[in-house]
């Protein structure tokens, strides 16, 4: 799914979630594979204990669905919701789309961000990764684990700072020549609030 651009609008930046998000992911996998495995082969021997022979096939079919099951939670859909994300910086909007089978599209404008904040782990600074937080007057929108974090923060601040001086003036067109009242209308009662 595209996102939808309006009239003079350009992508900038389109990224995901940076890849060390699926560290922990894989080494579960691994680990749910791993201990799968050791519990088919330890079924499969032939001097297995007595009360285990008589329940291998539905132990071995636990062993699968217990697997499995552990695989989905633990690995597939980790990996699914970082594949699935994806953050959009335009020249008007910041965007975050999520979503496997229900997709969410979150926009931000520009116009509304007051300060952009940079928190970075240890081991988020030593891949160059890092949570970019978007703080508004109405709270704070945090694109998490997004890699090269401060250029992504210095592209955003030129966005900001190449935006038409109108738009940062709630759309008045200070250009432009506007018909200004001069007088005030005449007050036929009292004028209630």
């Amino acid at each position: 799914m595209r996102i939808k651009l309006g009239d003079d609008e350009r992508v900038i930046v389109k990224t995901r979630q940076h890849r060390r998000v699926l560290v922990r992911p894989v080494i579960l996998l691994f680990l749910v594979v791993g201990a799968s495995g050791f519990g088919l082969g330890w079924l499969g021997r032939e001097d297995v204990a007595a009360w285990a022979a008589d329940l291998t096939p539905l132990l071995t079919a636990a062993v699968f669905v217990i697997g499995g099951l552990l695989m989905l939670g633990w690995s597939v859909r980790p990996y699914l919701r970082w594949a699935r994300t994806w953050y959009y910086l335009t020249n008007r909007r910041v965007v975050i789309r999520t979503g496997v089978s229900a997709r969410s599209l979150r926009e931000l404008p520009l116009v509304l961000i007051r300060e952009l904040v940079v928190r970075q782990s240890v081991a988020q600074r030593s891949v160059q990764a890092g949570h970019l937080m978007l703080l508004t007057a109405n709270g704070e929108t945090t694109l998490k684990n997004v890699p090269s974090v401060h250029k992504l923060r210095e592209l955003t601040l030129d966005a900001i700072e190449d935006l038409p001086r109108s738009v940062m003036f709630d759309g008045a067109d200070f250009g432009a020549e506007q018909a200004i009242r001069w007088s005030a209308p005449a007050q036929q009662g009292p004028l209630h609030v």
